[in-house]
């Protein structure tokens, strides 16, 4: 039937028939469809997933699952960094040849400088200071008299005891000459009391002539009067009972020798022994070294301070040292002659041991070694080294073990001790629109 022939509608035989048929060919083509879109589906689900989406098949058509099984994803592993590398041009190092020299280990303490011996001069006796000799700053010798106390007192006391003495003993020979004259004219007995109260006024006497030799005050050591404290006519009182209300008349020092005291810590106690070499320095005298050894200590620790004291007498003939001063003490507690020696610098400090770096026959190695003494500028090696390897001093950080390298002697400067003066500031903050005087002249500069 062709388009410019329309159904009669009059004729519903042929009608009915022909729109049926359509209706069926519809659902047949959609069920189809459906079918067709279910099937391609299922298989975009089957097919294994990469990373951005699903793989396409391998071979076959598109529709048909792959039968291969793929191996599961690994997780990507971070690649070490290189090594250095070991070919090419070799790395430049510094090195240096051991040496042998002694090496010390010393500590620098604090110190005090006193005087060898150090008194105050009170009077045995009461009285008028009758004379005073010498004053502050004059040297005077042992038993020395240099003060004189008028006591009346004790000169009376002196003279009764003389007196009491020479009739005892007149009493005590006339008895004894009768008792051996005439043994039953006068007891055994009565001679014996009259020579026991000779005896006694014999020793009181003495006693009187030993306080009255009191009042003349004598030196105790050859020494240097140092404080005066009294003047002629002044009243002394005794000083035997307790010091604290009488007054003194003088302070001698021994400065001949001095004593240096300081403060050992306890990490350090056990290596500071009697003889150890002992340095002292003072500002006062730049320049100058005085030698000594340690003396004495108290081979005891202040709980306080955790230190131990120890002192050293040195010669002061000159009397250069002079006590109250302010020193610094050097004490060498160890000392190893002809040692093995590195800078501190060539050492390589591991975790778990101490290295150095050598070059042999042009390649870096790394040996381990024992270390000593170090005293800030040499190390000594006890063990790990022969002494005649070129050890790399600069440069160890750049070079690994079996790396070639290109060795150029060791240079650098030696380093000097640091040093720092001290200004003295007056207080406050300075005030320059105060100041009415004129700027120094460049030319000329300040006027002295």
């Amino acid at each position: 039937m062709t388009p410019s022939q329309a159904p009669d509608p009059a004729s519903p035989q042929t009608a009915e028939p022909e729109g049926t048929g359509t209706r069926m060919k519809r659902l047949i083509a959609i069920g189809v469809f459906l079918l067709s879109a279910v099937a391609l589906a299922v298989v975009l689900l089957d097919q294994p997933k990469g990373p951005s989406g699903p793989l396409p098949p391998t071979s076959g058509p598109a529709a048909q699952p792959s039968q291969a099984t793929e191996p599961p994803a690994t997780p990507p592993t971070i690649a070490p960094p290189p090594l250095p590398p070991t070919t090419g041009s070799p790395v430049e190092v510094q090195v240096m040849k051991p040496i042998r020299r002694d090496i010390a280990y010393t500590i620098s303490l604090p110190a005090n400088i006193a005087p060898l011996y150090q008194t105050t001069l009170h009077a045995k006796v009461a009285g008028y200071l009758n004379w005073i000799g010498p004053d502050k700053g004059d040297w005077v010798k042992k038993d020395q008299v240099v003060a004189k106390i008028d006591a009346p007192e004790l000169e009376e006391q002196y003279q009764q005891a003389v007196a009491d003495y020479k009739i005892k003993r007149l009493t005590y020979e006339r008895l004894a000459k009768v008792w051996k004259e005439s043994p039953d004219v006068i007891a055994k007995q009565d001679v014996d009391v009259a020579q026991a109260g000779y005896e006694g006024a014999k020793h009181v006497m003495e006693q009187r002539h030993v306080l009255r030799d009191y009042t003349n005050v004598r030196a105790p050591f050859d020494g240097l009067i140092t404080a005066r404290f009294a003047d002629p006519g002044a009243l002394i009182q005794v000083a035997t009972s307790s010091a604290a209300g009488a007054m003194p008349l003088f302070t001698i020092m021994n400065i001949e020798t001095v004593r240096v005291y300081a403060n050992v810590p306890q990490d350090n106690v056990a290596l500071a022994k009697v003889g150890t070499p002992a340095l002292l320095t003072v500002n006062e005298h730049p320049g100058r070294q005085f030698h000594g050894a340690m003396t004495r200590s108290t081979l005891a620790l202040d709980p306080a301070t955790r230190t131990m004291l120890v002192e050293i007498d040195l010669p002061n003939k000159d009397h250069a040292l002079q006590p109250g001063t302010f020193g610094e003490l050097t004490l060498t507690l160890a000392l190893h002659r002809d040692a093995l020696a590195l800078p501190p610098n060539a050492l390589v400090a591991g975790a778990k041991a101490k290295t150095v770096v050598i070059v042999e026959q042009g390649v870096a190695q790394t040996v381990p070694v024992k270390i000593g003494l170090n005293d800030g500028t040499w190390m000594e090696v006890i063990d790990g080294l022969r002494g005649d390897e070129d050890v790399v001093v600069v440069g160890k950080s750049k070079v690994v073990d079996g790396m070639p390298v290109h060795t150029i002697p060791y240079n650098l400067p030696e380093g000097k001790p640091a040093s720092q003066k001290f200004e003295r500031r007056s207080a406050g903050p300075p005030t320059p629109h105060t100041s009415t005087r004129p700027a120094a002249s460049p030319e000329k500069g300040p006027k002295p």
